[in-house]
């Protein structure tokens, strides 16, 4: 299941012209059965740096100011195991390739997501559910959010069904 795709970051010269910082081919890893991924940028800071001096080629910052571009595949067929969570985070999902659904712990399903189409998650309770034969490849955007209030309650990151194999950004 392993995929690749090609990285390419730009920056400038000491003269302030653009140039190339890399280009290289980057390789998915495993992060739970049936689904593999690789973050291709995490921002230190917020809002984001341009200049050359300190640059940190993706680098994550500390919690709070950082936004974290993830590349995704799930295999085809319902997940092996419950992936039901909830993370700190407003998430953008774009969908390359592939049908996925999006189920909410109300019950509601978003159903049939597919190559163009974009989600906005908003740190609610959630799993994915890959449909169709063939993998399904995602572009996800998480940016660090407070957690979410409901009145008086204060609804928590919730990554138990994970048994700590899994975290959506990198540690502080």
């Amino acid at each position: 299941m392993t995929f690749r795709f090609r990285r390419v970051v730009t920056g400038h010269s000491a003269g302030g012209k653009a140039v190339l910082r890399s280009d290289e081919v980057v390789t998915s890893e495993p992060r739970l059965p049936g689904y593999e991924a690789r973050v291709f940028w995490c921002t230190g800071r917020f809002p984001a740096s341009n200049d050359e001096e300190g640059f940190d080629d993706g680098a994550p910052g500390p919690k709070g100011s950082r936004v974290l571009f993830r590349m995704a595949e799930f295999a085809p067929g319902e997940p092996q195991r419950p992936n039901m969570h909830r993370t700190e985070t407003q998430d953008v999902a774009v969908v390359l390739s592939g049908q996925l659904d999006m189920v909410l712990d109300s019950g509601e399903v978003v159903e049939r997501l597919e190559a163009g189409d974009v989600l906005v998650q908003r740190g609610t309770s959630h799993s994915w559910v890959p449909r169709g034969e063939e993998p399904v490849r995602v572009l996800f955007v998480l940016m660090d959010a407070l957690p979410v209030r409901i009145g008086d309650a204060v609804l928590r990151e919730d990554l138990s069904v994970f048994g700590g194999q899994l975290s959506p950004m990198p540690p502080d």
